[in-house]
């Protein structure tokens, strides 16, 4: 009886011991995606977001009203402007912001980093350095039923899910729409179906001059004067 006993704690310790060593391989295995550079207002992953903390895969980001939250990831950034959601995804060496409202700035000079949208996947064409602004207009419901994209600088591209593509020039701005089928068929028919296609009528709404003149005090701004210089948490200029 009494090796019995003994068998069963030995086990029972060998198990645990195994279970201890397989922690830190589970813990590195979960690497942050950005750093919070500047925070106002702003949450992450239900805490409030301040500078120096580490953003992880699908942790919620939340600016409220005034607020905004300033990512460094690697030598790109995001910027989420007031009243605004978003979460970071990875896919392979590829790291996308998935947008659900709001307005996101993002500043690259690769094609490591897009911008996920209802619309599309908006990103820099030819992975070229670009500086762009998304927002998602929603409707009474709270869906997006709009998407404005601004290239301020390089080449930006949206493409949806069939593979579909609208190229925004540097200094230009495009609103995209849900349109209904052509066909005549009721609201329910309402959908993405294409960019630039019979689910969105992008319409050219304004030219943007180069340098930015009228963004004063906005995140382009800082994303000219620092984005490439002034990336770190505790950085100061």
């Amino acid at each position: 009886m009494r090796s019995i006993v003994l068998g069963a704690r030995s086990s029972l310790v060998a198990l645990l011991v195994t279970g201890l060593i397989g922690l830190p391989a589970i813990g590195a295995s979960s690497k942050p995606l950005a750093t919070v550079v500047s925070a106002q207002s702003a949450r992450l992953a239900n805490a409030d977001a301040v500078p120096g903390a580490d953003v992880y895969l699908d942790d919620v980001l939340i600016t409220n009203g005034g607020g905004s939250l300033r990512l460094a990831v690697g030598a790109s950034q995001i910027y989420l402007l007031e009243n605004s959601e978003a979460t970071l995804r990875q896919d392979q060496d590829k790291i996308a912001a998935k947008m659900f409202r709001g307005t996101v700035d993002f500043s690259t000079s690769s094609d490591a980093l897009e911008v996920d949208t209802p619309f599309g996947v908006v990103r820099g064409a030819d992975g070229s350095r670009v500086l762009g602004q998304i927002s998602l207009l929603a409707s009474g419901k709270g869906s997006a039923e709009k998407i404005e994209v601004t290239s301020y600088q390089g080449t930006l591209v949206v493409v949806d899910a069939a593979g579909v593509s609208q190229r925004i020039e540097e200094g230009q701005s495009y609103i995209g729409t849900l349109a209904s089928d052509t066909s005549g068929g009721s609201s329910n028919d309402v959908g993405v179906k294409g960019v630039g296609g019979s689910g969105t009528n992008w319409k050219h709404v304004l030219a943007v001059a180069i340098p930015i003149m009228a963004v004063g005090g906005t995140a382009i701004a800082l994303y000219i004067t620092g984005s490439e210089s002034c990336a770190q948490p505790n950085c100061t200029e």
